[in-house]
């Protein structure tokens, strides 16, 4: 029993310091504060994210307000200047303005 709480522990603090930023992105700033269930519910979100840095045409059409032309402008800016760091850096692509990342910030994810 008490090597199946020590496996359980490591796995619960491995993810949770893999998931550091994904916590910090969504308001909490130390994961062991956080339950399972909450860290559970995360990594769920997180999975349903589309990856801007990764994503193509086709996937980025799925956000609302992305058409073809801000898609093709989103893998644009990822040629000429590399990944996102951040979701906000949208604003930088043409035609792409704070109030659209607003609305999709919650649906992507760098």
């Amino acid at each position: 029993m008490k090597n199946l709480q020590l496996l359980l522990a490591s796995v619960a603090l491995a993810s949770a310091c893999s998931m550091t930023p994904a916590i910090a992105s969504f308001g909490y700033e130390d994961a062991s504060s956080l339950n399972a269930e909450t860290l559970n519910t995360v990594s769920k979100s997180l999975e349903n994210k589309i990856n801007i840095n990764t994503a193509n045409a086709d996937e980025l059409t799925a956000l609302p307000g992305i058409g073809q032309k801000k898609a093709e402008g989103i893998i644009e800016y990822r040629k000429l200047n590399g990944e996102f760091k951040t979701v906000d850096e949208l604003v930088n692509v043409k035609g792409i303005g704070v109030k659209m990342v607003a609305k999709i910030s919650d649906m992507v994810k760098v």
